[in-house]
């Protein structure tokens, strides 16, 4: 009979802290059927500690890797690997406490959450294992995280490393993880509809050193821009910026001939700029921003490229009474215009995706 628990720990160079982890798990779990299962890419004898354990303890399977391959394909080899039906992950350096294992199974039972995430940040939580400037890079990391990807902020700790997951949640997730945080991945990926927190305190290391490097960072924001650019979702809004950044270089060029070279002023200037911006950025839009609400017919193009103009001259309505005050208020023309831009842009953006695109999809 598969154990109602399995719990995954990759192990890298972990032979310090490894046995005392294996007993604080056997306390904090004895009321619960469990399996181990150790991922290791270790080459200062961890495997050897490990494969003692296995032999004493049925409960727990060790997968020794050469070469490695970071933490997050190794947690991946890990669900593989494992029999239960709720799934934990469990860092090996005691930065976890083992007992927030069952509290995390505890809170999925009394929540039928499908994920439960360990939270370094809610209420009654700490990092006392976090230095001064880890504590700044999580916090700016996160914060990156969750302006990218509008999964990652169901949870107040998206890069946590200390989970358990339903396998349902996860069999059916084409995950392709980069680096080492497989949270990210699940929340992203995952096919989950609860999802719950249980507030610990991120401790000191119990041994070995750190994972985290210039290395790691770099793998997270590859990571990111993978996890953004496979959701069109996430995606859409940057593509819709850099689409705006091009009519941006339209606009400005248009308005500064108008009113220089030609003497126009600076409301007809805008008029002109406008129109001609708007055209470009449909067209980009339509290819690029909105590529997978696409129709190939010629009356669904015409029809978005009208609608397209309705749902930007509401924005311009805005853009050029804004450019009117300002200029009257003292900005010079071409800041003014600027400033007008950037808030017009913010409003044409919700009314197309609600509105000029939204016959073949939302989101």
């Amino acid at each position: 009979m598969p154990p109602a628990l399995s719990v995954i720990i990759p192990t890298r160079n972990e032979r310090d802290t490894v046995p005392r982890l294996v007993e604080a798990l056997r306390a904090a779990l004895a009321s619960l059927e469990y399996e181990l299962v150790f991922v290791d890419d270790s080459t200062d004898g961890t495997e050897a500690i490990l494969a003692a354990l296995a032999r004493t303890d049925s409960r727990i399977t060790v997968l020794h890797r050469e070469g490695g391959g970071g933490l997050a394909s190794a947690v991946v080899a890990g669900f593989g690997l494992s029999r239960g039906e709720t799934i934990g992950v469990l860092d090996a350096d005691l930065q976890h406490p083992p007992a927030l294992m069952a509290a995390l199974v505890r809170r999925m039972e009394e929540t039928r959450a499908d994920l439960v995430v360990g939270s370094r940040y809610l209420s009654g939580a700490g990092r006392p294992g976090l230095s001064p400037w880890r504590r700044v890079v999580s916090r700016a990391t996160r914060l990156l995280t969750w302006t990218l990807l509008r999964a990652s902020r169901r949870s107040t700790d998206p890069l946590s490393g200390c989970f358990v997951v339903r396998r349902s949640a996860i069999e059916a997730a084409a995950l392709r993880p980069v680096g080492f945080k497989i949270l990210l991945e699940i929340l992203v990926r995952g096919r989950y509809d609860r999802m719950t927190e249980v507030p610990y305190v991120f401790a000191e290391r119990g041994g070995g050193r750190t994972k985290a490097t210039l290395r790691q960072g770099l793998d997270l924001l590859r990571h990111l821009a993978q996890l953004t650019a496979d959701s069109p979702r996430d995606a859409r809004l940057w593509k819709f910026l850099l689409v705006g950044a091009s009519g941006v270089v339209v606009n400005m060029t248009v308005f500064w001939l108008m009113i220089h070279p030609l003497g126009a002023h600076v409301l007809p200037a805008g008029v002109v700029a406008g129109l001609l911006s708007t055209f470009t950025n449909f067209l980009l839009n339509n290819a690029f921003t909105w590529a997978d609400r696409r129709d190939g017919t010629l009356s669904i193009f015409l029809q978005r490229l009208g609608k397209y103009y309705v749902a930007t001259g509401a924005g311009y309505l805005v853009y050029l009474a804004l450019l009117w005050g300002l200029t009257h208020l003292g900005l010079v023309p071409m800041l003014a215009n600027l400033i007008a831009i950037g808030i017009g842009g913010m409003l044409n953006y919700a009314a197309h995706n609600i509105w000029t695109w939204h016959q073949q999809g939302t989101g």
